[in-house]
């Protein structure tokens, strides 16, 4: 779960409402903004310097700022460089406190910093502080609201923080409540979609709406489970990914999900790579994965730079495993060896797919290839070519593990297809074989006979199914699949 959720607050973008005293927003600086969004950012930063010489203390140069160094130490990873630059926060945070409170930015400046922070300290690991961070802009925005209540872009973030909170597992709901949060999943979507369909002629409110679709669709796609529309509004939102290498990150990232591979390669193979742009190198990792998807080796080559440019721990290890698997592909037995040694020696655990690649350097058993074939197939989309190939798997399949995983991803493939009689009927057959193993294929096949029987409207047995899902005990992905299920419950009510 902390993985989609660090990637979902990266992309967050800053509100700007109508020019205050305080907080003058001049063309110039706009201007600036939308280049460090684009992540232009050394461009931005110039603007900004400049405009600092005239009016050093202005809180709403400090609020532009921010995103500069959030976006740079979000991508960058460079856990020394964020720790370092702790002070320059701390500083504009404080120009941010001591701006005239009779503006609706004074506290929402400080909230929206805030919830940068949070999404650094929660990358960091920082969880503590992060948490605390949440908790003040959480506070800040609830006031807000009070003060200011047709402020429009309070309900964004707010809503948004709703959702988020809304959908941690039961567990720790004690830990929320006992820090003053609350959420709720669809009171939060609304107030979301309030800021999205809002009418506004102020130009700086008004570009805002962009903000608010990619959020609206962000948790459309990872709380909601409404695909389609998730990219649907995406696509055309980020038409200018040719400039704006932020918005080719946007669109990849959820396109991905949503197995559009042909316009995800698209998209990264004519991405913006001059000068001005900071270097992102995790867009190769996921070229490299797109290309995967459809079984096409020359996915190696974006991956060997992903590893040898990037300077952050996450991700390293699961790079190194697609490697290996493109060797596996080509039947280069020595190079797939060199590279499971790697998976084991570099990067960290911190995210499910580097415990997975972790996992999968230590196991000894013989690769049943077209399992894995047919997993990289589903995954991009290419359902009938996966079904061949885990056909082929059924008669090499060896040991329960590999049979069971046969069986999931075949129920996978049909759910994917629409033929629901068939995925049910692959998935109740998971449950039977493994719901009391450590694996994730049980609980993900209880997760989506639920998610099939709330879209039939049968919220009694997709009530059941979810709460089948809290009751196993798989080790993998844990937190996401509950986190799922918690959401899928809340909206059956």
């Amino acid at each position: 779960m902390r993985n989609w959720l660090s990637t979902f607050l990266f992309i967050l973008l800053p509100v700007f409402s109508i020019a205050q005293k305080s907080f003058h927003f001049s063309p110039e600086l706009i201007e600036a903004y939308h280049d460090i969004l684009a992540l232009r950012i050394s461009q931005g930063e110039a603007s900004l310097e400049k405009l600092k010489e005239g009016n050093p203390h202005d809180p709403a140069i400090a609020f532009v700022s921010d995103y500069a160094y959030f976006l740079r130490s979000f991508i960058n990873e460079d856990n020394k460089a964020f720790h370092a630059e702790v002070k320059l926060f701390n500083e504009r945070l404080s120009l941010a406190e001591k701006s005239d409170e009779r503006s609706p930015f004074h506290l929402y400046a400080q909230a929206e910093m805030l919830v940068h922070q949070a999404a650094l300290r929660f990358k960091f690991r920082d969880y503590v502080d992060g948490v605390t961070n949440i908790r003040s802009a959480f506070k800040k925005l609830e006031e807000n609201i009070k003060k200011y209540p047709k402020f429009q872009p309070n309900y964004k973030t707010m809503g948004m923080l709703e959702v988020l909170v809304g959908t941690v597992p039961d567990k720790y709901s004690w830990m929320v409540s006992a820090i003053g949060l609350h959420g709720d999943i669809k009171q939060g979507m609304s107030k979301i979609e309030g800021f999205m369909t809002g009418t506004f002629t102020e130009p700086e409110v008004t570009m805002l709406k962009k903000e608010g679709l990619f959020i609206y669709s962000f948790l459309q796609l990872h709380v909601v489970k409404e695909q389609e529309e998730a990219w649907k509004k995406v696509e055309l939102a980020t038409r200018d990914y040719k400039e704006n290498l932020l918005n080719c990150y946007i669109r990849s990232s959820i396109g991905m999900r949503c197995k559009k591979t042909e316009e995800v390669i698209k998209t990264l193979t004519n991405r913006p790579r001059g000068n001005e742009y900071l270097k992102f190198y995790f867009l190769e990792y996921m070229l490299g994965n797109a290309l995967l998807s459809k079984l096409d080796t020359k996915a190696a080559i974006h991956y060997k730079i992903f590893v040898t440019f990037f300077k952050g721990e996450n991700y390293i290890k699961d790079a190194y495993l697609k490697l290996a698997w493109c060797s596996l592909l080509e039947a280069k037995a020595n190079d797939y060896a060199t590279y499971l040694g790697m998976v084991r020696s570099r990067g960290k655990n911190n995210f499910e797919e580097d415990k997975q690649a972790a996992r999968w350097a230590e196991q000894t058993t013989k690769i049943n290839l077209p399992l894995l074939k047919g997993r990289l197939l589903f995954d991009g989309g290419y359902l009938k070519e996966a079904l061949i190939q885990l056909e082929k798997a059924k008669q090499v399949a060896n040991g329960e593990h590999e049979q069971l995983e046969q069986v999931y991803r075949t129920g996978r493939v049909y759910h994917e297809m629409k033929d629901y009689v068939n995925a049910l009927k692959f998935y109740e057959e998971t449950i039977r074989i493994g719901e009391q193993k450590p694996w994730y294929f049980a609980a993900n096949s209880a997760l989506h006979i639920a998610m099939i029987s709330e879209e039939r409207h049968d919220c009694t047995k997709a009530k059941l199914y979810y709460n089948r899902v809290l009751k196993m005990p798989n080790e993998e992905y844990r937190q996401g699949i509950q986190a799922r299920a918690k959401a899928g419950l809340k909206r059956c009510g």
